[in-house]
């Protein structure tokens, strides 16, 4: 008896005789499993994820920065496991690399596995305590409050009336949020739209139009109007593609169509007081948020674009697609009147 035996006791398969499993689908299904299970021991469920993540990134040092391992590791777990499988999966060029026939055949069968296996542990495992939840940088307060009235206040019941797990907050880049939502480190993550990462569903629960933000001492800051002519003369303060990405790009290509084809100057906009330092000590630097999210501030002046088709910032609750969460999440966004995108 091995010690995975000694653990969980002889299988339920063992005292039944053939015709109770041959009556019994479920048992069926089970033994068929473990047969099948016989010939894939020596896999690793990290080395599908290398696998998958070459594939995306279309070269092994790409795929290896986002793994976090070295290049040399990363190579060397990809050989191991076309020796397992006995073909080559990838062909290696100068360029990076492309799928073979068997490769494209292996992606074909495997590219489910690892949302199956979430959906299998999220279905065996208790409900969570607690639900942690990642933030982008630069979220209005109000917007931090709408989403906890939705998925822990009033909205937030489960089925059964029971309550939904209160949440953990904290601050997580865009860029940083699909890992940690894929390992289970969060369940739902607070990001501006359009997002580039695939799998996962969003709500989303602000949708204002962007103006023009400065210090109220900045020359501007008398105009009830900045031109397109004002604002040309002007750096825009702005995220990097790590902080926003998608977003960090849509908004200058909006505006460049518009008349103004900004300067950008990136700076940390997950700290305010960083923020408003770098809007205090440009005389030539500006911003661009909703009204919404710098009323009150008297150290800031809000000026609408002169446009009647300013472009907008939208944030969302996202959620891994096929998660516990994200069925929640579709729940909460009904009973909220947020718009669901799954």
């Amino acid at each position: 008896m091995s010690v995975l035996d000694e653990r969980i006791g002889p299988s339920p398969l063992d005292h039944m005789s053939s015709g109770e499993v041959h009556d019994d689908p479920n048992h069926e299904g089970v033994r068929r499993a473990v047969t099948h299970a016989e010939h894939v021991d020596d896999f690793d469920m990290r080395h599908l994820r290398y696998f998958l993540t070459v594939v995306r990134a279309g070269t092994v040092s790409g795929a290896a920065q986002e793994l976090r391992i070295s290049q040399p590791s990363l190579s060397q777990q990809i050989k191991r496991l076309e020796r397992r499988i006995g073909a080559p999966l990838f062909i290696r060029s100068s360029r990076g690399v492309e799928l073979t026939t068997g490769g494209r055949a292996f992606l074909q069968e495997i590219q489910g596995i690892p949302g199956q296996l979430r959906s299998a542990i999220a279905a065996a495992a208790p409900s969570p305590r607690i639900w942690p939840v990642g933030v982008c940088g630069g979220v209005p307060a109000e917007v931090l409050a709408e989403v906890q009235s939705g998925l822990s206040g009033q909205h937030g019941e489960r089925p059964g009336g029971r309550p939904a797990p209160p949440l953990r907050m904290r601050s997580v880049s865009a860029a940083d949020q699909l890992e940690l939502l894929q390992h289970g480190e969060i369940a739902f993550g607070i990001v501006r739209l359009p997002v580039t990462m695939p799998g996962l569903v969003r709500a989303v629960v602000w949708d204002e139009p962007l103006g023009v933000v400065m210090c109220a001492d900045h020359p501007l800051a008398g105009h009830p109007e900045p031109t397109w002519a004002d604002l040309g003369a002007q750096r825009l303060l702005w995220y990097d593609e790590g902080c926003a990405p998608g977003y960090a790009d849509t908004v200058p290509a909006q505006l460049a169509a518009l008349g103004w084809k900004a300067d950008l100057h990136p700076v940390d906009q997950d700290q305010q007081a960083l923020f408003v330092h770098a809007l205090q000590t440009g005389r030539d630097v500006v911003a661009l948020r909703p009204r919404l999210a710098v009323q009150g501030d008297p150290q800031l002046v809000w000026r609408p674009l002169p446009t009647r088709s300013a472009p907008r910032e939208r944030l969302a609750v996202t959620a891994l697609a096929g998660s516990r969460a994200a069925r929640y999440l579709s729940r909460v966004a009904g009973r909220c009147g947020w718009s669901y995108l799954g």
